[in-house]
């Protein structure tokens, strides 16, 4: 799979490196990467960035704040400009982001930094950052379509995509989603001008594709990272539900490497990072690991090139368990005398490895909401009281949600989709005699919205978070599974 390495831009006004080096070292920055990049890819890597940090922003007011920096780059970069021509125009710049009517991005935060001056409000406004959004694919127009916006408008098209593309890959280096755009953008341009322009974008798409699903994948890794309190727990129990004969201690060394490796490099925009922890994940899980020795498949994913591993790995299903015994409740000496939650991780390990339909986005809710409530007991002055008080609701509300939520994705996964809705319908009809019609069919459309989105490893964390709300559960005082 080939990446091309991309060193990105950082701007003054969203993007300082240094506080002690001022002013001067930030010139010198932005006017070595504009030198080196170019006006063209200099805008473009600034629409990623900002696409990224702000994703509800709209595309102009993302074009907006790049033509600015542009133009500050032009002026203040070329030989003999006024020293003072960089400074003066980023606090022109910082200005402009405090007005009430200013056309560059609106984002959470901004009021409090506006409240500061000079440099502080400068640094204030590069450390803001709005947590991305979860949008659905990005879907594009058909070929004919695409080449009749790409041939009236190459640069405001290509401009558009990539923003488009940046919005939904919002946690992922930045260099990730230039490659893919770059790589798109060569497509286009090639296919649109061809005389076989619909056999050019079938050629081009199937070789895009790996690239495309590595992307997605990074894209998936990294939001989880950013969104799941501990992701270490959730990939530990991805691989026990791949792999139910495989113990935890087996497990947590690859699911620690792979959280630690995303921690460090998912917002680090160049690629490379990313790129050498999942290299690294090969000699982790086919070489210092036994799981490769427990399933022949995950066994046949360790025969592919480094890169191809984790693709692989990804698109393997779940295993229903067999003469797995009843998972056994730790005891309140453990659970508070483990500062790192150990304890905490290997019984939700358990619990998932038994329910091989609940993906990660789903048991992260519970987990959340299990590990806050011992947390809170354990700092309390009688911890072992407190236990002894919560676990029981706690266990009581796992089990019942557990139970419900297994149910429904398995039968979600079984069936055909119209079947699936069918079959909740008459399942309320049956458990809500006195219920009216529209109160059953919003229940319907609750469950099959619950079950579409959260069934899947792949479900958006931070909407199944939400939607676990809607198929009911048993929630008593502060004891409570939500996060």
């Amino acid at each position: 799979m080939k990446i091309v390495q991309i060193i990105l831009f950082t701007a003054a006004v969203t993007f300082v490196h240094s506080r002690s080096r001022g002013k001067d070292y930030e010139k010198e920055k932005i006017c070595q990467q504009y030198s080196m990049f170019g006006r063209e890819k200099f805008k473009a890597s600034g629409i990623v960035i900002y696409s990224q940090k702000f994703s509800t922003s709209t595309f102009e007011q993302v074009n907006a704040v790049l033509d600015a920096m542009v133009n500050l780059a032009d002026k203040c970069c070329a030989e003999g400009a006024d020293p003072n021509c960089y400074d003066d125009g980023a606090t022109a710049m910082s200005e402009v982001s405090c007005m009430e009517d200013s056309p560059f991005p609106k984002h959470p935060g901004i009021t409090k930094c506006c409240e500061e001056q000079s440099l502080e409000r400068k640094l204030c406004l590069a450390n803001l950052r709005v947590l991305s959004e979860e949008f659905p694919s990005l879907e594009e127009p058909t070929d004919d379509e695409v080449c009749k916006q790409f041939t009236a408008d190459p640069k405001g098209y290509m401009e558009r995509y990539l923003y488009e593309l940046a919005r939904r890959h919002g946690s992922v280096p930045a260099g990730l989603v230039l490659n893919a755009t770059d790589n798109y953008s060569r497509m286009v341009a090639s296919c649109c001008s061809s005389s076989r322009s619909k056999a050019c974008f079938l050629k081009e798409r199937l070789q895009q594709k790996d690239s495309k699903l590595f992307l997605r994948l990074a894209s998936h890794l990294c939001h989880n990272q950013v969104h799941f309190k501990s992701l270490s727990t959730g990939l530990a129990v991805r691989f026990g539900q791949m792999i139910p004969s495989a113990s935890f201690e087996e497990v947590l060394p690859v699911a620690d490497y792979l959280q630690q490796g995303l921690a460090k490099c998912c917002f680090n925009p160049n690629p490379e990072c990313l790129i050498k922890e999942f290299i690294g994940l090969k000699t982790v899980l086919c070489t210092n690991s036994t799981l490769p020795a427990k399933y022949d498949k995950l066994e046949k994913c360790c025969t592919k090139p480094c890169l191809d591993v984790l693709p692989c790995v990804d698109s393997l299903d779940t295993q229903p368990p067999t003469q797995l015994s009843e998972v056994q409740e730790p005891d309140n000496e453990d659970l508070c005398k483990d500062a790192s939650s150990v304890t905490i991780k290997k019984y939700f390990f358990e619990i998932g490895k038994r329910h091989h339909y609940l993906p990660m986005p789903i048991l992260a809710t519970i987990f959340g909401g299990f590990n806050k409530m011992v947390n809170s007991c354990c700092t309390a002055e009688d911890s072992n009281t407190c236990l002894n008080a919560k676990k029981p609701l706690m266990k009581k509300e796992i089990g019942t949600f557990i139970s419900k939520a297994d149910v429904i994705c398995e039968n979600y996964r079984k069936l055909d989709f119209t079947v699936y809705k069918e079959r909740t319908l008459t399942h309320f009809q049956e458990k809500l005699p006195g219920a009216t019609k529209d109160e059953i069919n919003k229940k319907v459309e609750q469950q099959a919205e619950f079950a579409s989105t959260c069934c899947f490893p792949k479900g958006p964390p931070l909407l199944c978070q939400k939607l676990v709300n809607t198929i009911g559960h048993t929630c008593e005082g502060d004891t409570c599974l939500l996060i």
